[in-house]
């Protein structure tokens, strides 16, 4: 009679081999058990991706709702009524006719474009409207200083205070302020006397208004 295979094999070896059969299944369940978890944990980031999306998104939502709210009484013609009116220079055109009015001499030519210069219209801040762009929600139109104007700290201050609706020094932004995002910021410092530190603005805005 034939020896069996399993009696050549020596038992440690044969066990080992067993062993080794037994563990196929073991393997094969780690391997579907891994791939499930990491299906698990794949649709678990899902979940939390699209979470983090909807929370992001309502809170944008909240955010454009408070702004809507907050400018939702804008004045249209703000810009108008409170940067366009506002008188540069004050103190050094006081100053200037003072002295004017006091001399017993008729005023150099050089004070006299001067005055003229700060009371004209060619240190007035005019702004001119771009194209008007409209969405469903809101309108906005960029508003270009025409020319360049001169200005001092205290009219800088003035002029942020009413752009941005912070108050700056002795200014307090008057209500009803559309939103105004500065787009263009250029100051120079100019030589004009010693006595007074003059700066040369231009400034560029975008007006947006909500429907």
């Amino acid at each position: 009679m034939k020896e069996s295979v399993f009696n050549k094999i020596p038992k440690q070896r044969l066990w080992l081999y067993l062993m080794l059969v037994g563990l196929i299944p073991i393997i094969i369940s780690w391997c579907m058990f891994s791939n499930k978890l990491d299906s698990v944990n794949m649709l678990q980031h899902q979940v939390w991706s699209l979470q983090e999306q909807a929370y992001n998104r309502e809170k944008k939502q909240t955010a454009n709702m408070a702004v809507l709210h907050h400018f939702r009484d804008a004045d249209h013609f703000y810009i108008d009524k409170n940067l366009e009116t506002l008188v540069l220079l004050e103190p050094e055109l006081e100053s200037l006719r003072k002295i004017l009015n006091q001399s017993d001499f008729p005023p150099d030519e050089p004070m006299k474009k001067r005055i003229d210069f700060l009371s004209g219209p060619g240190n007035n801040m005019v702004f001119t409207e771009g194209i008007v762009q409209s969405t469903p929600l809101f309108q906005e139109v960029t508003e270009t200083l025409a020319h360049p104007v001169e200005i001092d700290i205290a009219n800088l201050q003035h002029i942020l205070c009413l752009v941005e609706g912070v108050s700056f020094g002795d200014c307090t932004p008057p209500p009803n302020r559309p939103q105004l995002i500065i787009l263009d910021f250029k100051i120079e410092k100019k030589n004009v006397s010693e006595k007074n530190e003059v700066f040369l603005l231009n400034l560029k805005l975008l007006k947006r208004e909500f429907l």
